[in-house]
């Protein structure tokens, strides 16, 4: 197995110990054959550093065993008291047999190491469990509307609750962050779907199906995504892609503008199955915003396109890439009524509609989102390494102007 122990997971490991026994169930030695733990041990915080200075043999999630490790039967339950909880479910219920979705969940195959791991997380990263299970509940609903197999539902299962295994390797500080990433701390978490994949692909049964899956849940159709950028995506890694983008939108109006300003991006079927699914809800009450706030937007953003279109150069191939992102956030824009000739008519009539001006200003945040998001892709391509500094500084200084209080 490639090696994925790192000092941000020991450390998770050996502080679990403090609070839960945790024991190695045969002994532990450094690559180069020191013996560093005996059968029987009692793992704590202790052993950190004696640990930490070592590449394990065997890895560390093959060795451990921990008192009250987390079962299936515990994922159900927990599925269960989630999908009770938040109404974002409760529409399921109309649309497919919830049954079926507990049977998925029921009828995971966790052997040992993977429900260590997940006992690490449910112990020092409970949000990251929770966030994997609502995922599983998403993607089994739209597993179910595209009538996949039981075999494929359960395998869909399984990868939804190992997808973010990788988080459990990176630097905690680095996940408490919610913006203002440094390039280098965005690579580790770029990372992150390739170490769920190290992970399991070291095992039989979720190798290549739930591994794949695990592997490319972050790429997207036009080949945006991460970590390899690519489009030809397996189909259940499209749902749980999917997934991820419903997990982290719960107004219904802002998730149909996001999802129709990211078509090239995502399966079009799946998203007709996520909006039948919301639309099925009842309505929630949006936020107001100023029509002064949302047509000085709409300025901006137009103004944003113009200059663009004059500092655009053909030829280089990071700006004939950033020039197609641009051009398919306009075509999706252009789809939703926005004509930078004729801004008026964006909220023309629904001025005193609160509702109606909520999803104008959601569509003009997200396109300011999108935009942002250009120079993170741009440093994931291996042509930005050929750019010179003058055309990355271009590039960015029109992000930076164009995004402004976004």
């Amino acid at each position: 197995m490639e090696e994925v122990d790192d000092p941000h997971y020991l450390k998770r490991v050996t502080s679990l110990g403090d609070t839960r026994r945790v024991v190695t169930n045969q002994d532990i030695f450094s690559k180069t054959g020191i013996k560093l733990a005996t059968i029987g041990s009692r793992i704590n915080s202790s052993f950190y550093d004696r640990l930490a200075r070592h590449k394990l043999m065997p890895p560390l999630d093959q060795c451990m065993t921990v008192e009250d490790a987390l079962t299936v039967d515990f994922l159900l339950a927990q599925a269960k008291r989630i999908f009770a909880s938040e109404a974002r479910f409760s529409a399921m219920e109309k649309l497919v047999d919830i049954e079926n979705i507990w049977s998925a969940i029921s009828s995971i195959n966790l052997n040992n190491s993977l429900a260590f791991k997940l006992t690490v997380a449910r112990e020092m990263r409970p949000v990251l469990l929770d966030h994997s299970l609502r995922i599983a509940l998403i993607s089994l609903y739209l597993g179910l509307r595209c009538r996949l197999p039981e075999k494929a539902l359960i395998e869909l299962a399984t990868a939804a609750v190992f997808h973010d295994l990788g988080e459990l390797h990176i630097d905690p500080d680095i996940l408490e962050k919610s913006n203002d990433l440094t390039m280098l701390e965005r690579r580790h978490i770029y990372a992150h779907p390739m170490v769920a994949y190290v992970i399991l692909k070291d095992f039989p049964e979720y190798h290549p199906a739930i591994s794949t899956t695990v592997l490319q849940h972050h790429e997207c159709l036009d080949g945006s995504g991460y970590p390899a950028g690519i489009s030809n995506i397996a189909f259940t890694a499209q749902i749980l892609g999917m997934a991820e983008v419903v997990s982290g939108i719960a107004n219904r109006h802002k998730l149909e503008i996001v999802l129709k300003l990211n078509k090239h991006k995502l399966n079009t079927d799946l998203i007709g199955y996520v909006i039948g699914l919301f639309r099925s809800e009842q309505s929630q009450s949006s936020p107001g915003k100023s029509i002064a706030e949302i047509e000085k937007k709409l300025v901006q953003l137009a103004k944003a396109f113009d200059e663009w279109d004059r500092i655009k150069q053909r030829g280089n191939p990071l700006f004939t890439f950033a020039d197609h992102r641009i051009f398919e956030l306009r075509q999706a824009l252009f789809d939703a009524g926005f004509n930078p000739l004729e801004l008026d008519r964006l909220t023309r009539g629904i001025e005193d509609d609160p509702e109606s001006l909520h999803d104008v200003h959601t569509l003009v945040d997200e396109s300011f989102w999108q935009i942002k998001n250009l120079e993170r892709e741009m440093n994931r391509l291996p042509d930005y390494g050929k750019a010179t500094e003058m055309e990355k500084s271009i590039l960015k200084e029109w992000i930076t102007r164009s995004s402004m209080e976004h």
